[in-house]
C-alpha cells in the first residue's frame, strides 16, 4: 500500500512582520492559502518533499523566528492508494517536541 501525504499548517502569529515572513517562507516550499484564515496547505500533486524533513524544518524555522506565545499547527493527512483518509495527526511545532 502506497501511502500519500497532505499536510496542513495553521498559525496564529501576533507580530505582522512575523506573520508576513512565515508566510513567505511557507510559499517558498509549495504551500497554498486556503481561504482568507490563517492556514496553508500543500497539495497532494505538489507535495515534493519528505514531510518529517520539512516538519523538523518548520519548527526550527518557527522557534527561532516567532514569538513562543504564537501557534503553529502541522496537520498530516495520511491517505491510501484510493486517497481516501486514514489518520490525521497534528503536532504543536512551537510546544512539542518528538
Amino acid at each position: 500500500m502506497d501511502i500519500q501525504y497532505k499536510t496542513i499548517i495553521i498559525y496564529s502569529v501576533s507580530n505582522d512582520q512575523s506573520k508576513r515572513s512565515f508566510e513567505e517562507e511557507l510559499e517558498k516550499y509549495g504551500l497554498e492559502r486556503v481561504g482568507t484564515q490563517d492556514i496553508f496547505a500543500l497539495p497532494l500533486e505538489e507535495y515534493r518533499t519528505k514531510v518529517q524533513a520539512f516538519k523538523a524544518y518548520l519548527r526550527a524555522y518557527s522557534r527561532k523566528h516567532l514569538d513562543s506565545q504564537d501557534t503553529v499547527l502541522f496537520v498530516e493527512s495520511r491517505m491510501n492508494e484510493n486517497r481516501t483518509l486514514t489518520t490525521m495527526l497534528q503536532t504543536d511545532l512551537m510546544r512539542d517536541n518528538e
